[in-house]
């Protein structure tokens, strides 16, 4: 099992190697298109190897990169995976916000079979937060 978990590291340092060389690359050509899509490949690796605080950043910034572009097919994934480990991470609120977007995003797009998953996880999403709401933080004092 360790040798298994060994070759999936090597394997997932190789391809975030990879990836930051082509990073690197559209950044210095000035794309943002290609930033944003590469930071978004960055991530799930990432996520991959339970580094989701790296993730986290990743997404952000690109996110931030592909929401300058208004291209709603990179806006929506990267999105949706933002807002699933912003609510994993303990801001509920902010990724049900930006899963709800990138279900109106898909639905916009009419891309009925993506916009179809991404409710069903809304779904799951708003079920786990009323099963499971955050303990009440006292804000009078």
């Amino acid at each position: 099992m360790s040798t298994n978990n060994s070759t999936q590291n090597d394997q997932a340092e190789e391809a975030l190697k990879q990836l930051k060389e082509h990073l690197k690359e559209f950044k210095d050509n000035n794309d943002s298109k290609g930033r944003g899509q590469t930071l978004f490949e960055m991530a799930q690796v990432e996520i991959s190897r339970n580094n989701k605080e790296e993730a986290l950043l990743m997404l952000v910034e690109a996110y931030s990169l592909v929401k300058e572009l208004g291209d709603l097919s990179y806006i929506c994934p990267i999105g949706e995976l933002l807002g699933q480990l912003l609510y994993v991470s303990g801001s509920r609120e902010e990724g049900l916000n930006m899963v709800q977007e990138a279900f109106a995003g898909l639905k916009e797009m009419g891309s009925d079979e993506e916009a179809a998953n991404t409710e069903h996880l809304l779904d799951a999403m708003i079920a786990h937060s009323l099963a499971n709401p955050l303990p009440e933080t006292d804000t009078d004092s």
